[in-house]
């Protein structure tokens, strides 16, 4: 019976050739051929094989029909025979009779696998014989007995040249078959993939339509194909876009150049790769955007762990020494000025009331080899965390500072009280000691 192709003839007998030159040059290229004349190469990602992006359904009368929403597939998988080159990877060789499904097929009790058939012989795919032989190795794909109906294969098969293992494990089972003309795909039992898979497999009619492109997927208990007669190519037919071998070899270099280009690009401007975004460890590539944010701090302090606190220590100090210069000309800060200078002995707890103000700026530089208790002293912990303090009193808006040094001073008064009680280092005779502890010419 030939319930496709009839039901088509009624509508149109015969469609010319040039339709496969026309409806699938915007899919790929054709290529001159020394053996086959013209060849359709797809546009396709690298890995793309065909008869491997949709599924397999059960036609009434015609046995198993690969159908897939690829733009080509009314004629890749229905007409012709593909081959794998070395140079373009698979191409299709355009043929003339339509079939549900142009492959040969393997089989184990647990994977079902099946393979494109090669091309009969030289020139277009023009006859309607089988008998090629088995294809290659290479070009098998295998899924599960299990996975057979699922609605997208490419989850699920297996290429025969990743997995070698599946063709020795499977047995040859033979292609399709040719009757009175007609191609029958039923060689794969439907009765043992509906054991295997445990559900019942659905029978479709073929519905004809006149637009390749409406050919496509199963809609309930139908599925619409394109499989009228294509007339015979006549002798001097050819593609009007068709290129050289070497031309089609350096497109498709560039193409895979440009995928991955592309990559490249969707890698560089993921989160992570972008300049002070995350990284997928949590932290971040560079820190721009800290070295930002620090110029919105108030002067003297610095962004940590994003928050403004005090500049370090030692530039304090500098800004500190700058900044003491202008209220020690008044006489309102002397001590703080003279106190970097000064490195009195331990032996003098006289003097050490009066040296607390430059103490509390520069607390490092002072002696404790004779003072042990010093460290417990509140007094010497507290400027320690107050390095910036040290440079307010540049700011005539704040008068109060040089109060609380003299504050600080009460406990350490006490101090000496506790060690032993030693005279004051006299100055020579003839000088006095200044308030911040220096001798001196008396007036």
């Amino acid at each position: 019976m030939s319930l496709v192709p009839t039901s088509v003839q009624a509508q149109q007998v015969s469609v010319s050739f040039d339709l496969f030159y026309e409806r699938l040059r915007p899919h790929g290229t054709w290529v001159r051929h020394d053996r086959f004349r013209y060849v359709w190469c797809p546009a396709v990602d690298r890995d793309w094989r065909p008869y491997t992006r949709g599924h397999w359904v059960y036609l009434a009368d015609r046995g198993w029909y690969f159908a897939s929403d690829e733009p080509f597939a009314w004629a890749g998988y229905h007409y012709g025979r593909w081959y794998d080159d070395a140079r373009l990877g698979w191409c299709w060789v355009p043929g003339t009779t339509w079939a549900p499904a142009w492959v040969a097929w393997r089989r184990a009790p647990d994977y079902v696998g099946w393979a494109p058939l090669q091309p009969q012989s030289d020139g277009f795919a023009v006859s309607i014989e089988v008998n090629v032989g088995e294809p290659p190795e290479d070009d098998w794909f295998f899924v599960p007995v299990r996975s057979f109906l699922e609605p997208n294969l490419s989850v699920a098969v297996i290429y025969s040249d990743r997995d070698p293992e599946l063709y020795r494990r499977t047995e040859y089972v033979g292609p399709v078959i040719v009757q009175n003309n007609i191609v029958i795909n039923t060689v794969i039992d439907i009765d043992i993939i509906a054991q295997e898979t445990g559900q019942e497999v659905p029978v479709v009619e073929a519905a004809a339509v006149d637009d390749p492109e409406a050919a496509g997927t199963a809609e309930g208990d139908t599925v619409p194909v394109f499989a009228p007669e294509i007339e015979a190519p006549a002798e001097d037919t050819a593609p009007p876009d068709a290129v050289e071998p070497e031309e089609a070899e350096q497109q498709r270099g560039q193409a895979a150049g440009e995928d991955t280009e592309a990559e490249s690009d969707d890698e560089a401007q993921a989160p992570g790769n972008a300049a002070g975004e995350a990284t997928d460890e949590g932290e971040t590539s560079d820190q721009p955007a800290e070295a930002d944010d620090a110029a919105d701090c108030p002067e003297g302090q610095v962004l940590q762990d994003g928050s403004c606190v005090a500049a370090p220590a030692e530039p304090a100090t500098e800004e500190a020494e700058e900044a003491a210069e202008e209220p020690a000309a008044e006489g309102e800060q002397a001590p703080a000025q003279e106190a970097p200078a000064q490195e009195a002995p331990a032996d003098a707890p006289a003097n050490q009331t009066e040296q607390q103000p430059a103490d509390a700026q520069a607390p490092a530089e002072q002696p404790a080899a004779d003072q042990a208790p010093a460290p417990e002293q509140p007094a010497q912990q507290q400027p320690a965390e107050q390095p910036a303090q040290a440079a307010e009193p540049a700011q005539p808006a704040e008068p109060a500072q040089p109060a609380e040094p003299a504050q600080q001073a009460e406990p350490q008064a006490a101090a000496p009280a506790e060690q032993p009680a030693g005279a004051p280092a006299p100055c020579p005779e003839g000088q006095v000691a200044t308030p911040g502890g220096a001798c001196r010419p008396a007036n």
